[in-house]
């Protein structure tokens, strides 16, 4: 029988479930979708517990990484800029940013202090 099945069984939600055993909610999330593996405390746990037997269906599964995501802001008169260069044109302790292409500006703000820097110079 697997965790899964055993707190289903039972109709207890993860949250009363972990309680039981005592871990967190989460390590009962991990542990149902195969992210961690059993360990024998928490086995012997479940069976003080709840007089059943448990055991993993399979090795753990790693964690799902996000890709990278790769963002860039463009300008309907040409010209790319990323959060990366927008970050780099921030003044120090700017706490957040608004990008207006269309104004070739990128507007921030710091505490009550706000100011603005151009995206692209025109260098002619």
């Amino acid at each position: 029988m697997t965790i899964r099945e055993l707190r289903e069984s039972r109709k207890l939600s993860q949250a009363v479930f972990a309680r039981l055993i005592g871990v967190s909610r989460t390590t009962v999330n991990n542990l149902e979708q195969g992210r961690a593996k059993v360990s024998t405390a928490i086995a012997d746990k479940i069976w003080e517990v709840f007089g059943v037997e448990i055991w993993a269906d399979e090795e753990p599964k790693p964690a799902k990484k996000p890709a990278k995501l790769e963002i860039y802001i463009q300008s309907p008169l040409g010209g790319n800029i990323t959060p990366e260069e927008v970050a780099a044109k921030m003044p120090a302790g700017a706490e957040s940013a608004y990008v207006r292409v269309d104004q070739n500006l990128i507007w921030w703000v710091r505490g009550d202090e706000t100011g603005a820097v151009e995206i692209w110079r025109d260098e002619r």
